[in-house]
């Protein structure tokens, strides 16, 4: 028995799933503004320049859609484990929580450490249209954070609070796309820690960073 012919829909999803980790991979390899759209149809092995165009529209379009792939993985993820974990209840075990996905991202995609490479040139990279079309679509989720962080550090005043989770968050993030040059580093290798505790050092850093006594909050 002969298999069923496929459709013009399959196929067309087929390629632009081809597309679009292609451009995950280059992107996440040599940054957002370093790729053309045409490079990124050819390496993925399409015939017709122009494919880019059709599936994405634009590199906006491109990078909308890679945004949209890490976050349903990511909640994936964070989804399964909420079902084997008790609610938080303090800072660090919120902190650890929010982390542990994006650290996991790697073991459970193939594309998972491009996507990890990729969020971190996003943060740095983009662009103001980039910048508002990612904003518009994770701004409920970090000002979800934001109110648990709130509730956690009464004392510190708003802006000081928001200003530290954009920065701690933001290294985090590198850290965690960068983790292969801690064999490398100026202090020597310091890779020999396992996936569980160098996500408890990074938790601690960024408690660390966010409970410090603030000058703004004495001194205002």
């Amino acid at each position: 028995m002969t298999a069923p012919v496929r459709t013009a829909l399959e196929k067309g999803a087929d390629t632009r799933e081809r597309l679009l980790l292609t451009a995950l991979q280059l992107y996440a390899a040599e940054g957002l503004h370093a790729v053309s759209l045409r490079r990124i149809s050819t390496e993925a092995g399409s015939r017709n320049s122009a494919a880019m165009h059709y599936h994405f529209q634009n590199k906006l379009g491109v990078v909308e859609a890679l945004v949209e792939l890490i976050a349903r993985e990511l909640k994936h993820i964070a989804s399964a484990l909420r079902a084997e974990q008790t609610p938080a209840r303090s800072l660090r075990s919120a902190c650890r929580d929010t982390l542990l996905p994006l650290v996991l991202l790697p073991a459970r995609q193939e594309w998972g450490a491009n996507g990890v490479q990729f969020l971190s040139r996003l943060v740095s990279e983009n662009d103001a249209d980039i910048a508002a079309m990612v904003n518009a679509m994770f701004a409920p989720f970090w000002q979800h954070v934001d109110q648990a962080l709130e509730a956690q550090l009464p004392d510190l005043p708003a802006p000081v609070r928001r200003l530290r989770l954009m920065f701690m968050t933001t290294n985090v993030l590198h850290g965690i796309a960068e983790v292969g040059w801690l064999t490398h580093t100026p202090l020597g290798d310091l890779s020999d820690f396992d996936e569980d505790t160098l996500l408890d050092h990074l938790v601690d850093y960024l408690i660390g960073g966010l409970q410090a006594p603030s000058l703004t909050a004495v001194n205002p």
